[in-house]
């Protein structure tokens, strides 16, 4: 059972980035909106979406993707980069907390652009991860098979 958890790890953890960062970005735009200020504890829903997308990224078996989709580099930069931008809001939280800064509509502006841009990522990786899966058969096995079973000896695109 050990084995059969940490081989599908990634199907377990993608959901967390998903989650925090749409519910972080709303929770955002809520308090910049209507009370417009800073979320109170948004720092900290940031920071672990950060690190749940970090995890997300690291446990992505792109090896069962080998040769078998064109949708796999779409779905790895973009992952790339919406760990990067999130990692990116959270710097930029933390700069304004530690300098203790007056909060402007400036600040508040880019903190909700810097959201919603990894929200965009979020969904746009979820929406081809979800491709690969559900269309493509990526990852999936039948009683122990792949579905659509990596090609052998083929590198990887990284461009």
């Amino acid at each position: 059972m050990f084995h059969e958890v940490i081989t599908h790890m990634h199907p377990i953890v993608v959901h967390f980035p998903i989650v925090l960062i749409i519910f972080a970005t709303l929770y955002d735009l809520f308090f910049a909106i209507f009370k417009r200020e800073p979320a109170p504890k948004g720092n900290w829903i940031w920071f672990v979406a950060f690190l749940s997308a970090w995890i997300a990224v690291g446990t992505g078996p792109g090896e069962n993707a080998r040769g078998n989709t064109n949708l796999f580099k779409y779905h790895d930069k973009l992952a790339n980069l919406t760990t990067i931008l999130t990692f990116l809001n959270v710097a930029y939280r933390v700069f304004f907390m530690v300098k203790r800064k007056k909060v402007v509509r400036q600040w508040l502006a880019i903190n909700c652009i810097l959201s919603v841009l990894c929200t965009i990522g979020i969904l746009s990786v979820g929406y081809y991860g979800g491709k690969m899966v559900y269309d493509q058969g990526i990852g999936v096995k039948v009683h122990g098979k792949f579905v659509n079973p990596p090609k052998q000896g083929h590198s990887e695109d990284h461009d």
